[in-house]
């Protein structure tokens, strides 16, 4: 990804988009993030109020079958009074209102969710420019001698499916993140309000869960690293096979 080739930019250059060696990648995490943040730091609004919508529409959805639950519990109620007899029969109206709260607090889910959405979306895309727009101005800053011992593949690679990589995932990770975290620890505070014991009995599997995804992550970042460095070959390949049609004509070096 392109965080993992991302450097030091040389004189006259931005911090953060400088290009390194193929193959190589960021030995210092924390300086990375710390230069993909500071990209994002004029957008800071903007995240702020993504943030806050994804919290609201993930509790919204937190809270809407804990509701529900209530109007089950009515429903079932008058069943039973009706077959044991009583004159107390379905209180339609109270189930009535729950299924609108439920329907006014999912629209406003949905609502908040796709408004973040569109936010993050173009956070995003404004992030993604500043990232071309950069590497476009340290590659014109570039001796040749560069680019004569640089598969072009690889360049080309950077700045297309790197910069993509870091999209996606400023696009669809971080909100994710936020999301997720917020769902557990909401699914957590319902769980333990219906019955603490099977809240302990779920948290039993958590560690086991968060083993089996560390494994996964762990064995995954290799590939994931290698199908980039693939595609940067196969780029080179295509984009140098291609090219070199035309230096071919040029020296009527085609095959007789």
């Amino acid at each position: 990804m392109l965080a993992g080739r991302a450097g030091q930019v040389g004189q006259g250059g931005r911090p953060g988009m400088g290009i390194q060696p193929a193959g190589d990648k960021a030995r210092n995490f924390k300086g990375t993030m710390g230069r993909l943040l500071a990209y994002m730091r004029d957008y800071q609004l903007s995240l702020v109020v993504v943030l806050v919508f994804a919290i609201a529409s993930t509790i919204f959805s937190v809270v809407g079958p804990k509701i529900l639950g209530q109007a089950t519990t009515k429903l079932f109620e008058g069943v039973v009074g009706q077959m044991s007899g009583s004159t107390a029969g379905i209180d339609f109206t109270y189930i009535g209102n729950i299924i609108l709260l439920l329907v006014v607090l999912y629209i406003l889910s949905s609502v908040f969710s796709y408004i973040q959405g569109w936010i993050m979306a173009g956070v995003a895309i404004k992030v993604t420019y500043r990232f071309r727009k950069d590497i476009a101005e340290k590659i014109n800053r570039m001796p040749l001698k560069y680019f004569d011992g640089t598969n072009h593949g690889e360049v080309l690679s950077r700045i297309t499916n790197d910069v993509d990589t870091v999209s996606q995932t400023l696009n669809q990770s971080l909100t994710q993140i936020v999301t997720s975290v917020t769902t557990l620890i909401g699914v957590f505070i319902m769980m333990l309000t219906i019955s603490w014991v099977m809240t302990l009995v779920a948290l039993v599997m958590i560690p086991l869960s968060m083993g089996i995804i560390a494994l996964i992550v762990s064995k995954s970042q290799r590939y994931f690293r290698e199908q980039q460095d693939y595609l940067g070959h196969v780029n080179g390949h295509v984009e140098e096979m291609y090219s070199g049609h035309n230096v071919v004509k040029a020296f009527n070096g085609e095959a007789k």
